[in-house]
């Protein structure tokens, strides 16, 4: 590529134009005009260089120091000094390297961040308010976002966290807890099913049937008929 580019007639115009560039950049990487970045992105073979990539590497001295090299490499290359020219690609394939090396380490050590944060769950103060509310609302409709809201989380953080500390989803400790106060009335009280069922959030005696039996194994008329038995034998 360089080689064609050395034998270009307008190659005096080019180089001066780069050895423009290649001033802006080593003093304010913000002066370097679309045009260059544009000529950039040809030569790593790539087709244009959106505003996105041109922040990202107005803001990584890496990434400019490997531009400088590049552009004073084609400046070299159009004067005819290859040698040169090889040279300042070398310099540019280092700095470039070293940029992308320490932004994949920074990413890496964002991520492990992110999952140690995750990992450890909710606060004790926050599993102490989620319980709390959920206790107090179980014949109510509970929403996870509600929740969420509740303990200052965002709904995905809330969720991962809420499974890390309670050991299950939101809507699946719900239901177990609605179980077990349906349990707990049917042991205590002579409440019939229907009741219970209301009692504890559920739509009707078949709603808590379907449960009831998912969660334990039996449905409530035998789970209780066998420990109500029981105690007055």
């Amino acid at each position: 590529m360089y080689d064609e580019m050395i034998s270009d007639t307008r190659s005096e115009g080019v180089a001066a134009h780069a050895s423009d560039v290649l001033h802006a950049v080593r003093h304010d990487a913000s002066a370097v005009p679309r045009a260059s970045l544009d000529l950039h992105a040809a030569v790593l073979h790539h087709d244009r260089a959106d505003e996105s990539t041109a922040n990202s590497w107005s803001s990584d001295g890496e990434v400019i120091d490997s531009i400088a090299a590049l552009i004073e490499a084609m400046t070299h290359a159009l004067a005819g000094e290859s040698e040169s020219a090889r040279r300042s690609i070398q310099i540019a394939g280092l700095a470039l390297a070293r940029g992308v090396s320490d932004g994949r380490e920074i990413a890496s050590q964002r991520l492990a961040e992110q999952k140690q944060k995750c990992r450890g769950g909710l606060a004790p103060w926050q599993v102490r308010r989620l319980s709390t509310h959920i206790e107090n609302h179980l014949a109510e409709s509970v929403q996870c976002d509600e929740l969420a809201i509740l303990v200052n989380l965002s709904l995905s953080h809330f969720m991962r966290a809420f499974r890390e500390s309670f050991g299950c989803p939101p809507h699946a400790y719900l239901m177990r807890r609605r179980m077990e106060c349906a349990q707990g009335l049917m042991l205590t009280t002579n409440t019939p099913l229907g009741q219970i069922a209301l009692e504890c959030g559920l739509a009707d005696q078949s709603h808590l049937s379907r449960l009831f039996h998912k969660f334990v194994g039996e449905t409530p008329a035998a789970w209780r008929r066998a420990r109500v038995n029981s105690s007055a034998a």
